[in-house]
């Protein structure tokens, strides 16, 4: 007789699934929402355990055993901009760690008799979590640095103008050095098709215009928004120097921290490949920033005395 060990099978696959899930959204540069992650993660554990439920054998058929993990992952990104590209890269992530499965059975002697075992759990609980662990740790040594781009994070962020506010993805990036010529604050680089509603419609008309910034800044002037944009010289790889248009906000919220009047500098392509994140980021701590902010405001009343 068959012995079925079902909370090693829940706890098995809650921590392969929770694993998968997390490995996924490190790949995708994408935040990682690790409660809505363990929750999907215990919903394919609860599938894996039915499986062995008397009368419930027909879910272990390939095709629901497909259907329940497509279900698992799109749960998981529903609101991500593209869930299905990230349930195909779940999906061959479980095809590699199953590879690694067969590839440890030949190494056993017999594939069969290796798979068997770990399909039904029949493992000790030390190796139970000993694999676990150790998996986790080769994952997060060859993962861990697969999102990130200049050494940074993605965070989710608040910009507020005029009044509205706005909730984008940012990316933490060290290599972004753009500052303000005037504080020396650090700037915000945002997708100008990300405004989403933060400027009033005839205003976000000339912003996203195809038309240099220069042009679009003299246009600017003469609506009453016209006192928060500047223009910001810059240079990147593909672009040795340049000018791009920003709007001073009211705040900038990241990670937790405010900064206050921060420059949004709009960028008339998209700042990421995949969509992951819509601006960029290369600030410094809240201690600095603060520094530069009084630094600016003591050179201004110093040259205002002056006159």
């Amino acid at each position: 007789m068959t012995v079925v060990y079902l909370d090693r099978v829940l706890l098995l696959n809650l921590l392969v699934d929770y694993l998968l899930l997390l490995t996924t959204a490190r790949l995708a540069g994408i935040p990682l929402r690790r409660g809505r992650l363990a929750l999907c993660a215990a919903v394919g554990a609860l599938y894996a355990g039915a499986v062995f439920l008397p009368g419930l054998s027909w879910l272990s058929h390939p095709l629901c055993r497909t259907a329940g993990g497509a279900a698992m992952a799109l749960a998981a990104w529903r609101r991500e901009a593209h869930p299905w590209r990230l349930t195909a890269l779940f999906f061959l992530l479980a095809g590699g760690l199953g590879g690694l499965v067969l590839a440890l059975g030949l190494a056993s002697g017999s594939v069969a008799a290796y798979v068997g075992r770990l399909y039904r759990a029949e493992i000790s609980w030390p190796v139970l979590l000993g694999a676990a662990l150790g998996f986790f740790g080769l994952l997060h040594l060859v993962f861990r640095q697969a999102a990130r781009h200049g050494g940074g994070e993605i965070m989710d962020a608040t910009i507020s103008i005029g009044g509205q506010s706005r909730a984008v993805r940012v990316l933490h990036d060290t290599g972004n050095t753009l500052r303000s010529p005037v504080t020396g604050q650090p700037v915000l680089v945002l997708e100008q098709t990300s405004l989403g509603g933060l400027l009033p419609p005839e205003v976000e008309r000339i912003v996203t215009r195809r038309a240099p910034p220069e042009e679009r800044m003299a246009q600017l002037h003469a609506t009453d928004l016209g006192r928060r944009f500047s223009l910001l010289p810059f240079c990147s790889i593909g672009a040795p120097e340049g000018l791009l248009l920003a709007v001073c906000s009211d705040s900038v919220q990241i990670g937790g921290t405010t900064y206050p009047r921060t420059l949004v500098a709009l960028s008339p392509g998209p700042v990421s490949d995949g969509g992951g994140y819509q601006a960029l980021w290369g600030g410094t701590e809240r201690g600095k920033h603060e520094k530069a902010v009084q630094a600016a405001a003591g050179v201004a009343a110093q040259s205002a005395q002056a006159g």
